[in-house]
């Protein structure tokens, strides 16, 4: 019975390890973009422009928030499946800007006119 018991009390330590360090490839960043109009949350246009476009064109989001009040983009990925300028291009091919990289203008101009710059 005592070696039954060290067998799991072994096993369980193990699965310990493994999920502690798969939550250190998961991270969150914030990404600085520019939102123009009023309801980019609230319309399926934009808000699911930004969210497949990120999700489909990189591997290892998890989640992806906008905050068009404070013009940021918050996204929780695994680090060893995509990086932070693979999630920065897949945003500015939905057509805004990511950080320092401004929107493909081929990207931009597909935009409805209310998200474009006034």
């Amino acid at each position: 019975m005592k070696m039954k018991n060290v067998v799991l009390t072994v096993l369980l330590m193990a699965t310990m390890q493994v999920a502690n360090a798969q939550d250190g490839k998961i991270k969150t960043i914030d990404i600085k973009t520019t939102i123009s109009c009023d309801h980019c949350t609230k319309c399926e246009s934009c808000d699911r422009n930004i969210f497949d476009r990120v999700k489909t064109n990189t591997k290892g989001v998890r989640s992806i928030k906008v905050n068009a009040e404070k013009n940021i983009i918050t996204v929780k990925y695994n680090s060893e499946k995509t990086t932070l300028e693979d999630i920065e291009k897949a945003i500015t091919m939905a057509g805004y800007q990511a950080n320092d990289r401004q929107p493909t203008a081929e990207a931009y101009n597909q935009l409805d006119g209310c998200c474009k710059k006034k």
